[in-house]
């Protein structure tokens, strides 16, 4: 990328210096010209001529009488220009960031000390600004809220490369669902002024069960089973986990046998239960806790996403070394179904 930003403004460079200097050379045999006009406006980078302006990139504006230029204006915005960029014939000029782009008068205006000309130039739409996205991480068909600023002339939301359905769109917050396939994924969002990514990843930082539980954790739990490779329920993907409690306060459990997992590098536990009965609890527990249990009712016959802060989970310190899931309805037996269990 270093080298890019060097070649481009080589590039720029050469040809400023190209043009002032046949343009002065133009210029050695006049005063120059006492009609002011615009004949073309071109991108600098590449020189190739354009119809619409954007904020920080340099143009070359063509045209007659520009020696005695005192203003630049573009949309009434009154932007700097470095007189020794301007000969007669050829002015230089980046336009300002935050020069407005909606709802102006999509016009160039030229000053000298005794004429004015107007050009018909209009700015177009900044790059959108991506502010922060909610839920951050989730399965297929849920609703994604993007919020940020510039959002106009929408193109299209990509998690990584798979289009997203765009619900609905304002110029500052954008409602998506989350295409099929996607566990951890960049968001992008394309308008007509540009890309942008998100500074945060959509999904799990850390998967721990995806279709299968990662291998470098264990399987532990008392008075039930388990099938890691379950398909009667499944939130997303291929597979679920079907617990079934054989007895009453029974526990699901799984632990981490790396011992590098560290609680700091994270801010919550998210997973999706699937209720099979009526009036159906369960508590999340993190390293044995008991004492600062996270309580979930469940819904038969429904999926409920769950996104637990350590903070309500006793705030666990130092490494993240086990996951109960228990069974505090009492009921027995029962069964849940678990999928994608990550943390974020």
């Amino acid at each position: 990328m270093k080298h890019i930003k060097i070649l481009y403004k080589i590039t720029i460079l050469a040809l400023v210096a190209g043009l002032m200097l046949t343009s002065c050379d133009d210029e050695d045999d006049s005063t120059g010209s006492s009609e002011l006009r615009v004949d073309s406006i071109s991108f600098a980078e590449n020189d190739s001529l354009v119809s619409t302006g954007y904020a920080n990139n340099m143009y070359i504006i063509r045209g007659e009488g520009f020696s005695d230029l005192r203003n630049i204006y573009f949309n009434e915005t009154d932007t700097y220009f470095n007189p020794t960029l301007v000969t007669d014939q050829v002015i230089f000029v980046t336009i300002a960031d935050g020069t407005p782009f909606r709802g102006e008068n999509n016009n160039l205006v030229l000053q000298t000390s005794n004429n004015s000309v107007t050009y018909e130039f209009p700015i177009g739409a900044p790059p959108p600004s991506i502010t922060g996205f909610n839920p951050v991480a989730g399965g297929a068909g849920d609703i994604v809220t993007i919020e940020g600023e510039v959002f106009d002339d929408l193109i299209e939301v990509r998690f990584g490369d798979i289009p997203a359905e765009v619900v609905s769109s304002t110029t500052t917050e954008i409602k998506v669902r989350v295409p099929e396939g996607v566990v951890q994924a960049p968001i992008f969002v394309e308008t007509e002024g540009g890309i942008t990514q998100a500074t945060q990843t959509f999904g799990f930082k850390y998967l721990i069960y995806d279709d299968a539980l990662d291998n470098s954790w264990w399987i532990g739990g008392w008075d039930g089973t388990q099938d890691f490779a379950n398909t009667e329920q499944v939130r997303r993907g291929d597979f679920a986990i079907k617990r079934t409690y054989t007895g009453a306060y029974s526990g699901f459990q799984i632990g981490n046998g790396t011992g590098e997992l560290s609680v700091s590098d994270y801010q919550a536990i998210k997973m999706s239960i699937y209720g099979t009965s009526a009036g159906q609890n369960v508590q999340l527990v993190i390293n044995s806790n008991y004492d600062a249990p996270y309580v979930i009712t469940l819904t038969e016959g429904e999926w409920t996403n769950i996104t637990v802060p350590f903070e309500e989970l006793g705030s666990p310190s130092g490494t993240i070394n086990e996951i109960v899931v228990q069974e505090i309805s009492g009921n027995a037996p029962v069964v849940i179904y678990i999928d994608d269990i990550g943390l974020i």
